[in-house]
C-alpha cells in the first residue's frame, strides 16, 4: 500500500472532466448564474471531500486506469467499490473506511449532481455497522479544572518574569497558552472558530470588559454567537496583549491574539499541540480542543442539571441531542459517586459491615 500522501491523485492529474466539474461545483452564484451545489460548504468540508475523491482517483489510477477515460458517473459501481474497500483495508479499519465512503459520496453528489447515490449510502452503513468499535475511554476533566490550569500557567509566567527581572519569549508563550486554556474552559468554541478569532473583529472590548462576537460565517451551524468574557479573564487579556504578546515575533503584523514563533497566527494544529502539551504535563493526560466542549457540557450537567439544556447555546449546537448525552453521562457519574459514599459509610475500615440498626 503506498504511503498516505501518495494515495491521492494530484488535482493537476485528474481527468479534465473531473477538474472542470469540481471547480464548477464551488462556483459562487450571482443574478445571472446559479451557484454550484458546493458553494455553501465550509472550506474544511471541501477539503475532506476533495481528499476522499482524490484518494478514489488514486486507486483507479493504480488498479483500474482504463476507467479514468470514462465520465465520472460511469466509473463507480458496486464491484468497483468492493475492490476499493479491499484496497483501503490494508491501511485502515472498516469504521474509517465507512467515513471515507460517506465523504466520497458527498464529493460524487457535487461532481454528478443528477445521479442517485443512495446505494452507496446503504453500502457505507453496512460497512459501518459491521466495524468493530472500541469504546472511547476519557480521563474525567471538567471546566473548572481546566480554567484553574490556565490561571496557574498565567500566574506562573508572571512569577517567572518577576524572578528573572525581564520578560522573555518563553514567558509570553506560557501566558498565551494559559489564556487559551482558560478561555476555552469558559467558552468552548470549535477549533476552526477559535482559530479565526481576531482582535477588534471577533474579540471586542467595551469599557473594561472583553467579549467574543462570532459571526455566522465563522461557526459550523451558521448561527452568530455572542459571549461576554468574565472580568477576571478580561483583565488577563489586557495583561497578555500589552505585556506578553508584543514579545512574540511579528505579532504586530497581524491581529490574531494567538501569535506564533513563526511570525504568523497559530494554525489549528499548533493551538491543539500547545494545549495537549500543557495539559499532559499538568494533568498527566493530554486534552484536545474538543474535550473542552465535553468538559463544559459535563460540568453544567453536574452543577445545574435542571438547566442543562442551556449548554446547547453555550456550545453553539443546533440540537439538544449532544447536550442530553452529556447529561446522561454526568448523572451516571453522580449516581456512582453517591453509591460509593453510601458503601463507604456502611463499611468499617477492616471491611466488615456496619450495623444498620438504630
Amino acid at each position: 500500500m503506498p504511503r498516505k500522501s501518495a494515495m491521492y491523485l494530484p488535482f493537476d492529474r485528474w481527468p479534465d472532466e473531473d477538474r472542470s466539474r469540481w471547480q464548477a461545483a464551488f462556483q459562487a452564484g450571482d443574478r445571472f448564474d446559479e451557484a454550484g451545489p458546493g458553494a455553501h460548504l465550509a472550506p474544511s468540508t471541501r477539503k475532506i471531500q476533495w481528499e476522499s475523491y482524490a484518494r478514489f482517483l488514486g486507486f483507479l489510477s493504480r488498479q483500474r486506469r482504463h476507467l479514468l477515460d470514462r465520465p465520472p458517473e460511469d466509473r463507480i459501481e458496486r464491484n468497483i467499490v468492493a475492490d476499493y474497500v479491499a484496497w483501503r483495508r490494508s491501511s485502515c479499519g472498516d469504521f474509517a473506511i465507512s467515513i471515507d465512503l460517506d465523504h466520497l459520496r458527498g464529493a460524487l453528489k457535487l461532481i454528478c449532481p443528477g445521479v442517485d447515490w443512495s446505494w452507496l449510502r446503504t453500502t457505507t452503513k453496512r460497512i459501518a455497522a459491521g466495524a468493530p468499535r472500541r469504546r472511547p475511554k476519557y480521563n474525567l476533566v471538567t471546566s473548572e479544572r481546566l480554567y484553574a490550569l490556565g490561571l496557574e500557567l498565567m500566574e506562573g509566567a508572571v512569577a517567572d518574569v518577576e524572578a528573572a527581572g525581564q520578560v522573555k519569549k518563553v514567558h509570553a508563550f506560557q501566558y498565551r497558552d494559559g489564556l487559551i486554556i482558560s478561555l476555552l474552559a469558559l467558552i468552548p468554541l470549535r477549533k476552526r472558530t477559535f482559530t479565526a478569532i481576531r482582535i477588534g473583529k471577533q474579540l471586542i472590548k467595551t469599557g473594561n470588559r472583553w467579549s467574543l462576537d462570532i459571526p455566522a460565517a465563522d461557526t459550523k451551524t451558521r448561527h452568530a454567537l455572542d459571549y461576554p468574557i468574565a472580568d477576571e479573564l478580561s483583565e488577563r487579556i489586557d495583561v497578555y496583549l500589552t505585556r506578553f504578546r508584543p514579545l512574540i515575533p511579528r505579532a504586530d503584523k497581524h491581529t490574531s491574539p494567538w501569535a506564533s514563533n513563526q511570525g504568523r497566527p497559530m494554525c489549528p494544529d499548533a493551538i491543539l499541540e500547545a494545549v495537549r502539551r500543557r495539559t499532559q504535563k499538568a494533568l498527566g493526560f493530554p486534552v484536545n480542543l474538543h474535550r473542552f466542549r465535553h468538559a463544559g457540557a459535563s460540568f453544567w450537567a453536574i452543577m445545574d442539571p435542571a438547566n442543562v439544556r442551556g449548554a446547547k447555546d453555550l456550545l453553539g449546537q443546533s440540537t439538544f441531542s449532544t447536550t442530553d448525552k452529556h447529561y446522561i453521562m454526568s448523572q451516571s457519574r453522580v449516581a456512582a459517586r453517591t453509591l460509593a459514599r453510601i458503601v463507604d459509610r456502611a463499611t468499617v475500615p477492616d471491611g466488615s459491615k456496619r450495623s444498620t440498626r438504630s
